[in-house]
């Protein structure tokens, strides 16, 4: 949409102070960290209330529809709720707390152009605050932002490049898993007696593949199925809408997956390989055999990061390698680093509550 036609769409159905806001996001005009002319509208608002003593857990979800951000959210929210910490899910708005736990989706760093470049800078609010496992869009942060991170109780990053580039700003931060390892699965059987999913039947355990929703697995998925095997096609970014040519395949539909649903079919496949971070994640807590396509995007070099930090670096290679036979071999150390994540995610997740209940 022209830029033009969005002023005049937001003047007409959003509030003055909004508008202001909408302004800015559609101009030129650099968005600060905060911005008193934004009011408060969380969800605690609509119970008649202004504020509330539960913890906010902000994530980029809301724009994204990306299911491992989805993820770190859920999985943070239950966490601090099975420590007796009342919280809920909110976006960069909800700002007026004197604790957020800020997470979920690579919050730093600008792109070049476009609304979300001047969106990201609001997920760094000035105050005492957490940040909770997040990603960084590397080379391309502005350091006069990163400054706030002095302020924060508790700082934690996916991988060692990202704390290099944070370490003057926060010396103590810590390098840990992201939350969405712990994810929750709903099992199989449930699934597949769901109305909706009715066409995953055919499923049983160990019988499937999940191949990631990407063009690049196509050539991948092309081999798998010559060879005989099932696969099962899911989308971890549905605002993406990637297409699929194989009507063969059993494509989990865009906007009827969560995940849970997700993690439920990583944990009774036979293995999963992809290009997607999240997926990686996924089968990491399942201890599934996976691999990964490996290639010179920004994409790629963000999974290369975080599966090295895990030591599992391993399991990524060209998208003409055969990655079925590569996640086979790795079973032996994907199974010794789905221990060890597992148990570093709860660490950060109690560093998360600790950091929450203090004032």
């Amino acid at each position: 949409m022209p830029i033009a036609a969005m002023k005049d769409l937001a003047k007409k159905v959003l509030p003055t102070p909004i508008f202001k806001f909408a302004k800015e996001l559609a101009g030129k005009k650099p968005i600060v960290p905060l911005m008193p002319e934004v009011p408060s509208f969380g969800p605690h608002s609509s119970f008649g209330t202004t504020l509330t003593e539960a913890i906010p857990v902000s994530t980029v979800a809301p724009f994204h529809n990306s299911i491992g951000d989805i993820s770190t959210g859920q999985v943070t929210q239950n966490f601090l709720a099975a420590a007796g910490i009342p919280s809920y899910s909110t976006s960069f708005w909800d700002t007026d707390h004197k604790t957020i736990v800020i997470g979920g989706g690579e919050i730093i760093g600008f792109p070049s152009r476009g609304a979300w470049s001047k969106l990201k800078p609001l997920f760094l609010p000035r105050g005492n605050h957490i940040l909770n496992a997040i990603g960084f869009d590397i080379g391309t942060g502005n350091e006069t932002d990163l400054g706030v991170l002095r302020e924060y109780k508790y700082v934690s990053v996916r991988d060692n490049l990202i704390a290099e580039q944070f370490g003057k700003y926060s010396p103590n931060l810590a390098v840990v898993p992201c939350p969405a390892t712990l994810q929750y699965g709903i099992p199989l059987t449930l699934i597949k007696a769901l109305p909706r999913f009715e066409f995953l039947r055919p499923l049983e355990e160990n019988n499937y593949i999940i191949v990631h929703r990407h063009p690049k697995m196509e050539p991948v998925a092309k081999r798998l199925r010559q060879l005989g095997h099932r696969l099962v096609i899911v989308d971890m970014q549905a605002h993406a809408k990637h297409p699929w040519r194989s009507s063969s395949d059993l494509i989990v539909p865009t906007g009827l997956h969560s995940p849970e649903l997700i993690q439920g079919l990583v944990n009774s496949a036979f293995a999963v390989v992809t290009v997607s971070l999240h997926l990686a994640i996924f089968s990491i807590g399942a201890n599934k055999p996976f691999a990964a396509v490996a290639d010179e995007t920004a994409q790629s070099a963000k999974v290369r990061r975080y599966l090295t930090r895990a030591g599992i670096d391993a399991v990524l290679a060209d998208k003409q390698a055969d990655l079925l036979s590569l996640a086979l071999e790795n079973r032996s150390n994907i199974s010794s680093a789905s221990v060890r994540e597992k148990a570093k995610t709860l660490q950060h997740l109690q560093h998360v509550a600790k950091a929450a209940r203090s004032d």
